[in-house]
Order: structure tokens, then C-alpha cells, then sequence
């Protein structure tokens, strides 16, 4: 999966550098200058148990034949002022001869976590260039860990009007807790609901817990007018499941309702607007 969107990606790059360098012979635009690197980050397996060697990979395209000679960890942990990985690559000497061609690079380092976690993996080269970055996430069946940061604004396509607000204490505690806004299907009125209290599941993708709906009595005073809360009613249980993609804000995710006495039934297929982040994996 890491190499198939990195490809996407790269194949994207050079269609655009084609494009542009068609128009440019023709003379209808300046030459482009060269690319910056493209760079990507993963980790394999991307969640394990704390003591289990992880294979951290950065690969991408460089913008010319001299690609980084070599790559290696940081100080080590007990060195660093903040929890994360460093990762240095080195660059040829400014007297090699370079020639411009877009030439990929791939290195493979060895890290072992030794407590459950998410901590950040900052890839620099020799130049003191920030090139990329990614995570690390440590977790086990007994403490789950989220592997991306599923914060923002998310909404159903097939709902206009409703939406899904996430808030993710991604690299802390790791809680959730999300307010939807939908329309009811019977009255055509806005309902509020809130999901919070819920646990990660193994795979670092799955998140399950508690939805609540919360009411005020009604009111004779004009909109926009704010009412006290008056009454919250238990829903039942839910479950998220996120899903990469190269669009809509970097990932997608299916909400799905689990009562206690009945089947479960998907309420949401949801798309994140914000942030418009691309995260590959």
C-alpha cells in the first residue's frame, strides 16, 4: 500500500513536469525550475506490542542524480529533549556532479519502541532540511493506539446540511469525542448528537463507544438564540471505522449504530473537508 500511493504520487509529479515541459518547448510558458524531494514515511508492522522491532521506511524521488548516500537514526532516546524519532539523511558533497533527473531512493532503519505510544518521526537531510515526516505508533490489545490523527470536519455526502465534528487527543490519551448534527428523517428538524467514551480497536483504525442526544425545551426566542441544556438521552453504542484516501481531507470513515437488542445499521459514510491533508501509507 505504501509503494502504491508513493507511485500515485510520483507518477502525478512527472506527468505535471511533462505537461509543463510540452508547453514550455512550445513556448507558450517559462521553463519550470527543478522539483523539491519527495519524500514519504512508514512504518512496518504500523502497530506493535512496545519491545518489537520496527522497520521504519523513508523513500521517494529526488529532484536529481544525487540522490542521499545514506541514512541513520538520531541520538538515541535518552538524549532527547522530546518524545520521537530523528532520522538524518546524508547528502553527496557539493562537488559531485549532479544531473537533473528525478531518481527515486528508498533506506530502511531498524527501531524498537520500548513503551505504548505515538511519537513523531522527523526525517532531515545532512543539510539541515526538514524533508518528512510520519508516526510511530506502540500499542497492544490491552492499549489500542490510533495510527493517524482523525481530528477535523467531516460530513456525508448523502446528507447535505449534516456534519461531523472530531476532536482526537491523537499522541496523548488517545479519547475522541465528536458532535453530529443531522436532520431527523420524520420532522425534517435538526438533532444533536455527541460520541465520546470509546476505545481503539487493534488495528489502529476502529474506534467503538457511547452516542448521547442532547435536547432544551423549546423556546419563543428568535434564532440565533442559545438554550440550556434540558435532557440527554442515551442512543447506544457506535463504531468508526477510518479508512485511507488520497482525497477528501486524507481519510474516510463509515459510522455505524450497534444496539442492544437489534442489528447494526450504518447511519453515516463520511468524508473529512478539513484538514485537507494527504497522508500516505
Amino acid at each position: 500500500m505504501f509503494f502504491q500511493r508513493l507511485s500515485l504520487v510520483v507518477l502525478l509529479v512527472l506527468t505535471t513536469v511533462a505537461c509543463h515541459s510540452a508547453a514550455s518547448a512550445a513556448g507558450s510558458e517559462p521553463k519550470l525550475s527543478l522539483l523539491p524531494p519527495i519524500a514519504a514515511v512508514a512504518v512496518e508492522p504500523a502497530v506493535a506490542p512496545p519491545g518489537t522491532p520496527r522497520k521504519i521506511i523513508v523513500a521517494g524521488i529526488w529532484p536529481n542524480s544525487c540522490i542521499p548516500t545514506g541514512a541513520k537514526l538520531g541520538f538515541p532516546q535518552s538524549w532527547a529533549r522530546t518524545q520521537g524519532v530523528g532520522i538524518l539523511l546524508s547528502e553527496p558533497l557539493p562537488f559531485v556532479a549532479c544531473f537533473s533527473a528525478l531518481t527515486p531512493y528508498r533506506f530502511e532503519l531498524e527501531h524498537t519502541p520500548t513503551v505504548a505510544g505515538q511519537i513523531d518521526i522527523l526525517v532531515m537531510t545532512s543539510e539541515a532540511s526538514p524533508l518528512a515526516t510520519g508516526h510511530l505508533v506502540t500499542g497492544s490489545a490491552e492499549a489500542p493506539k490510533a495510527l493517524y490523527d482523525m481530528t477535523g470536519a467531516w460530513f456525508d455526502p448523502q446528507s447535505a446540511g449534516s456534519g461531523f465534528m472530531v476532536a482526537h487527543d491523537f499522541g496523548k490519551s488517545d479519547d475522541i469525542f465528536a458532535t453530529w448534527h443531522a436532520y431527523d428523517p420524520t420532522t425534517g428538524e435538526t438533532r444533536w448528537y455527541w460520541v465520546q467514551q470509546g476505545k481503539w480497536e487493534e488495528n489502529g483504525m476502529a474506534w467503538r463507544g457511547v452516542m448521547f442526544e442532547s435536547k432544551a425545551d423549546p423556546s419563543s426566542c428568535a434564532p440565533p438564540c442559545a438554550l440550556p441544556l434540558t435532557q440527554v438521552i442515551y442512543k447506544g453504542a457506535v463504531r468508526l471505522v477510518f479508512s485511507v484516501s488520497i482525497t477528501h481531507g486524507g481519510l474516510d470513515a463509515s459510522m455505524d449504530f450497534i444496539p442492544t437488542d437489534g442489528p447494526v445499521r450504518r447511519i453515516a459514510n463520511l468524508q473529512r473537508f478539513l484538514p485537507r491533508t494527504i497522508v500516505i501509507q
